[in-house]
């Protein structure tokens, strides 16, 4: 079986020397945390990068993005753990929304966490849950200020980890 390697840059080809400058040379100097303790008894929540928001919430701002095709939205959307498949709206511009439409886990695995949690695998899923766009080719916003408003919340809710779901 051919494998075939994916490549994240390839609508966008001026962007990967920029991308591949921040990348860290060393694995060792990429910044990881371990867990204080075992997961079965942390409370987790999820943040997926698909663009996923509450009905009658705010969508991201898919017109900007279609009209500066290199800037991408950079905010964020909570979303209660307790909203179900048809509570949300699954809407980004450069995936296939389809499949999230008919099974929210393969992009949100809400249902499956709630799972671990009944299975005891986690202690506990959070009340919120996060989404992000995946597609951020500016992320000094996100990092600056998204990212930490979301920590804020996750600190106030008394997660001990968090799992990033990429699309």
């Amino acid at each position: 079986m051919a494998i075939t390697k994916v490549d994240s840059l390839f609508f966008h080809p001026g962007q990967k020397d920029r991308i591949e400058q921040m990348r860290a040379n060393d694995p060792a100097e990429t910044p990881w945390t371990p867990l204080s303790k075992p997961l079965s008894e942390c409370r987790v929540t999820l943040v997926s990068t698909a663009g996923i928001f509450a009905k009658g919430d705010v969508s991201f701002d898919y017109d900007r993005e279609r009209a500066e095709p290199t800037w991408g939205d950079p905010s964020h959307r909570e979303i209660p753990r307790t909203a179900g498949q048809d509570d949300v709206e699954y809407s980004h511009l450069h995936i296939d929304t389809s499949f999230m439409a008919k099974d929210r886990n393969v992009a949100w695995p809400v249902d499956i966490f709630n799972d671990y949690e009944s299975e005891g695998k986690i202690g506990s899923l959070a009340d919120t849950l996060y989404s992000i766009m995946g597609y951020i080719p500016n992320f000094n916003p996100l990092i600056k200020r998204t990212a930490p408003l979301m920590v804020e919340k996750m600190k106030s809710e008394k997660v001990d980890a968090v799992f990033l779901i990429p699309v």
